[in-house]
């Protein structure tokens, strides 16, 4: 009697030791984006806060990956080592990949008061992936340190300088036709059909750089630049990886939203990867998704 009453005991004992499993969160998921907009403009519904990073906390050194891109024969590198080739249909030089970290990481290293939102986003960035969670005003900022920069060094002449692209030149880079419209606005979507790999859908394996739900690359998130093969003009991730700041305002009467192009690693919708889609939001905001590419007004150096 008294060895059953032992084996009760244990029974209860492993029987109160027992724990469940959680469901497995959802997998992020692009914001729905419909195929007519409505009013008002869209604006990042949650902006992410990004961790907090102790004081003293050395952060660990970041492993570059080997790089992919091939830099054109007829490009102007400057003292970044960022290469900037002609497009033609434009009087500016386009960088062939949106701004890195070890870019953006000079620029802060050199000034005071940068915002430090780049430098802490949520998931793994080596130096050659795009710099994110920049705003607008980060992203001219940099342009206007970087023009001061090498006018100093002589890299560039007077008369030259660094800025975002207009959502024009922009346009003309991917290659796109006439866009009906006065205003990036107005011009939103308005060429149906066109992706950066051409009219089919889905994209692509290697098309680019968007969420893993496309099933068309490797990466979670954003990626080395120069990763996917090069698009016309010779520039890489016109499409996909961040979404690049354009100088433009969404409505220039309205002057409250500037223009972004090119979609991002998490983009997955027909609507949000057409050519001629923009996005926009406020010239303040900062988001994981959002970048930028840099053009030189007034071909190449000096």
């Amino acid at each position: 009697m008294r060895q059953t009453l032992l084996l009760i005991a244990a029974v209860a004992l492993v029987g109160c030791g027992k724990k469940t499993t959680p469901a497995e969160p959802e997998a992020n998921a692009e914001p729905k984006v419909a195929a007519e907009k409505q009013e008002p403009p869209k604006v990042e519904p949650q902006k992410q806060v990004p961790p907090k990073v102790e004081a003293n906390k050395p952060e660990p050194p970041k492993t570059e990956p080997k790089p992919e891109a091939k830099i054109p024969t007829n490009a102007f590198v400057n003292t970044l080592g960022m290469p900037f080739v002609p497009v033609p249909g434009t009087e500016v030089a386009f960088c062939i990949w949106e701004t890195r970290v070890k870019d953006y990481a000079a620029y802060a290293a050199a000034s005071s008061g940068v915002d430090g939102e780049w430098n802490s986003v949520s998931f793994t960035q080596a130096n050659t992936h795009p710099v994110v969670n920049v705003s607008w005003e980060d992203a001219n900022a940099f342009c206007a340190w970087l023009t001061k920069k090498e006018l100093a060094e002589g890299k560039i002449k007077a008369g030259q300088k660094y800025r975002l692209p207009t959502d024009a030149e922009w346009s003309v880079a991917v290659g796109l036709g006439k866009e009906v419209g006065d205003t990036p606005e107005a011009k939103d979507g308005g060429i149906k059909d066109v992706y950066p790999w051409g009219k089919e859908w889905p994209p692509p394996k290697g098309a680019g750089n968007y969420n893993l739900e496309q099933n068309s690359d490797k990466f979670e998130k954003t990626s080395p630049v120069g990763s996917f093969e090069v698009k016309l003009n010779g520039l890489y991730d016109l499409s996909g990886n961040a979404w690049e700041f354009c100088e433009d305002w969404s409505d220039p009467e309205e002057k409250q939203f500037r223009v972004m192009r090119g979609a991002s690693w998490d983009n997955f919708s027909p609507g949000g990867l057409l050519l001629s889609y923009r996005y926009w939001n406020t010239p303040d905001s900062r988001y994981i998704t959002f970048g930028f590419r840099c053009v030189l007004v007034g071909g190449s150096g000096g």
